[in-house]
């Protein structure tokens, strides 16, 4: 896949305000999880009750159909990564497809 190819699916999936505040999330709301992973891998990481739990508290009205849809797409475009611990899933964010948007913003600022 060609660069204009993977920077148009990275802001296609930023496009979308449930994405946003599902990063926003697995950013920065770590006081407001229930299940935590004893994994060093998923340790920083979300299960999608937690997730769901927040958006609903916040109104944002996504059902597990519709949560699992954003997930995924945020997991094809490299945003997160999906880690288990036993029959948990834990959602964590993943640089790479925050690295697509930041190195084509560099490449726009600079020449």
């Amino acid at each position: 896949m060609n660069t204009n190819s993977v920077l148009s699916n990275t802001l296609k999936t930023l496009q979308d305000p449930i994405r946003i505040k599902i990063i926003e999330i697995l950013h920065s709301e770590f006081e407001r999880r229930e299940f935590i992973s004893t994994k060093e891998e998923a340790i920083n990481g979300f299960c999608p009750m937690d997730i769901a739990k927040i958006l609903n508290e916040e109104n944002y009205g996504v059902s597990n159909t519709k949560l699992s849809y954003h997930l995924k797409e945020l997991r094809e475009n490299q945003f997160i990564h999906l880690a288990k611990d036993g029959k948990r899933h834990f959602y964590v964010l993943k640089r790479e497809g925050f690295d697509v948007l930041s190195n084509w913003m560099k490449q726009i600022y600079s020449g």
